[in-house]
C-alpha cells in the first residue's frame, strides 16, 4: 500500500470515531424488550475454493467434491456469507437450496470470492471492491439488504480483506466509510467475514470498524475472560436498529482444530463440516451466530393482518437448479442475474406483490399453524409469450421426507390459461410446500405465485 493512502485512512479513522460518539448520543431503540418476536442464525465461513492450479498453494486443497458437500451442509442455516468461493461454483450451488444468493463469478472472470445466501428476501445486493486489493482478485465486499421482517431490514455486510497490516486497516476504513455514508444510520446492521486481523492487531478493527458503527463483536459479547490472542480472524459484528433489536443467543466456531484455540461453547455443532475420514472441509472453522430478535411496536404484525410471501423467510428454495438465479422478489424470475425480472404479469393484470419462480422450483414454509388462510394467484407469466407450461401444486403439513397431503393442482397451465387462485384454510396446518413442474420442457417456465400471501390467526 501506497504512503499516502495509509495516512488518508488513518485520517478516515479519526473522523470516524468522532461520528461513533455522535451514533452512540443520538441512537434510540423503540422496539419492545419483553417480546421475541423470532430468531435467524447467521454462518460465515472461508471455504477455501481456490480455483487450478492455485489451489495446489491453498491449505484447504482442491475443492472438487467437498464444495458441493458445504453447499449441502450450510443449508441448516439462515444467512451464510461465504468467502473464498473463487470456482466449482456450480457445484457449490447444487448443493444449496437457498432462495435468495448474490451472483458470484469465478476468480479469472473479475469474481470476489464472496457469495450471501439467504432465506429471508434479500432486496438488493451492491458489490464494491477495496481500492487497494491485488490486481489478480476483485477483494472487497458485498451489502446485501435483507428483510428480516415485514419493511424490517438488515444490511449485512460481507468481506474479505487483505493479508498485509497496512491494507488490512486500509480496507477496514474504507469499509467503515462506506456503511456511514450507505446504510441509515437508524437501521441493524450485521458485518461478516474473513478480517485478516484480530484485536490485538496493531491495528485493530475494534477502533477503525467497530467503534465508528456502533458494532458489537458476538465473540467478545458471547464469551467470558477470553484471550483476544485466540480469537478468531472469521468473526460477525452486529448493532441494533431503530425497529429491530438483536439479542446474541448463541455463538460458535464449528469444527476449531483445537478446543484450546477458541475457548468458547462449542457444543452444538461440532462436526458439521467434518468429513468422514475426520478432515475438515475447509482450513478455516466456521463461525456462527445465532440471533432472537424483537420489532417495534408501531411494525409488529397483529392478528388478522396480511403477510406476503415475498416478506417472509422461506425454508426452502429450490428454482430450477440455480442456473435462473434466485427467486423473483416482486418480480418475475429474470435472466439469471439478481432481480433482474420485471412486473408479474397475468391475464392481464399486473401484480405488486409476489414471488417469481422457474419450473421446476421448490418452496417450503414453516406455517405452525399460525394463520388461517393462505391466497394466491398462480399462472405463467406474459413475459413468455406464447412459451412455457406448466402445473402448481400446494401440499399442506409436508416435510423433507413427507409430501405431505395435496391440497391445490392447478391442473396444466400455459400462458394464455385464466390465472387460477388458490384459497385455503390453513389453520391446523404446519407447513406448507408450494411446487411448480414442468408439464414438456422447462424452457421459459416463468410462473408467478402473484399475490401469495398469509392472513395471521
Amino acid at each position: 500500500m501506497k504512503k499516502c493512502n495509509y495516512l488518508k485512512a488513518k485520517m478516515i479513522l479519526s473522523a470516524s470515531v468522532v461520528v461513533s460518539a455522535m451514533l452512540s448520543m443520538t441512537s434510540s431503540l423503540n422496539a419492545s424488550t419483553n417480546t421475541v418476536d423470532g430468531n435467524f442464525s447467521v454462518l460465515t465461513y472461508n471455504i477455501g475454493a481456490l480455483p487450478w492450479p492455485a489451489y495446489n498453494h491453498g491449505t484447504a486443497g482442491n475443492p472438487d467434491g467437498r464444495v458441493q458437500e458445504i453447499g449441502e451442509r450450510i443449508n441448516t442455516f439462515d444467512i451464510v456469507g461465504v468467502q473464498e468461493q473463487f470456482s466449482v461454483i456450480d457445484e457449490f450451488r447444487e448443493g444449496t437450496r437457498f432462495p435468495y444468493f448474490s451472483e458470484n463469478k469465478h476468480l479469472y472472470s473479475g469474481g470476489s470470492g464472496i457469495d450471501l445466501l439467504s432465506k429471508y428476501p434479500m432486496i438488493k445486493t451492491v458489490k464494491v471492491t477495496f481500492d487497494d486489493h491485488p490486481w489478480y482478485v476483485n477483494k472487497g465486499f458485498t451489502k446485501n439488504t435483507v428483510m428480516i421482517y415485514p419493511d424490517v431490514f438488515i444490511d449485512v455486510y460481507n468481506h474479505h480483506t487483505g493479508d498485509s497490516d497496512d491494507t488490512v486497516l486500509a480496507q477496514h476504513v474504507e469499509l467503515s466509510q462506506y456503511i456511514q455514508d450507505n446504510t441509515p444510520s437508524g437501521r441493524a446492521v450485521i458485518v461478516i467475514g474473513d478480517f485478516n486481523a484480530k484485536p490485538t492487531h496493531w491495528h485493530p478493527f475494534k477502533d477503525s470498524l467497530m467503534t465508528p458503527n456502533n458494532l458489537k463483536d458476538a465473540w467478545t459479547e458471547f464469551g467470558v475472560n477470553q484471550n483476544p490472542w485466540q480469537a478468531p480472524v472469521d468473526r460477525v459484528l452486529y448493532r441494533d436498529g431503530d425497529d429491530l433489536t438483536l439479542t446474541l443467543d448463541h455463538y460458535e466456531t464449528i469444527d476449531v482444530q483445537s478446543k484450546d484455540s477458541f475457548p468458547l461453547p462449542t457444543d452444538k455443532y461440532q462436526g458439521h463440516f467434518i468429513k468422514s475420514d475426520g478432515s475438515r472441509l475447509s482450513d478455516h472453522p466456521a463461525v456462527l451466530a445465532e440471533f432472537k430478535f424483537t420489532i417495534a411496536d408501531d411494525k409488529r404484525l397483529h392478528s388478522g393482518d396480511t403477510l406476503y410471501l415475498s416478506q417472509m423467510k422461506l425454508d426452502y428454495g429450490y428454482n430450477n437448479g440455480f442456473d435462473h438465479g434466485p427467486f423473483g422478489i416482486n418480480q418475475t424470475i429474470g435472466g439469471g442475474d439478481e432481480w433482474d425480472g420485471q412486473a408479474l404479469r397475468m391475464d392481464p393484470k399486473t401484480y405488486a406483490k409476489g414471488i417469481g419462480t422457474h419450473a421446476l422450483s421448490r418452496i417450503f414454509v414453516n406455517t405452525d399453524k399460525k394463520y388461517s388462510r393462505f391466497i394466491s394467484d398462480v399462472g405463467i407469466d406474459e413475459e413468455t409469450g406464447t412459451k412455457g407450461r406448466a402445473r402448481f401444486k400446494v401440499f399442506a403439513n409436508a416435510t423433507e421426507t413427507n409430501t405431505g397431503t395435496l391440497v391445490f393442482d392447478s391442473g396444466s397451465m400455459a400462458p394464455w390459461s385464466a390465472t387460477k387462485t388458490v384459497d385455503i384454510d390453513i389453520s391446523n396446518v404446519d407447513s406448507l410446500k408450494l411446487v411448480v413442474d414442468p408439464e414438456d420442457s422447462d424452457s421459459w417456465d416463468h410462473a408467478n405465485w402473484a399475490d401469495a400471501r398469509f392472513i395471521l390467526k
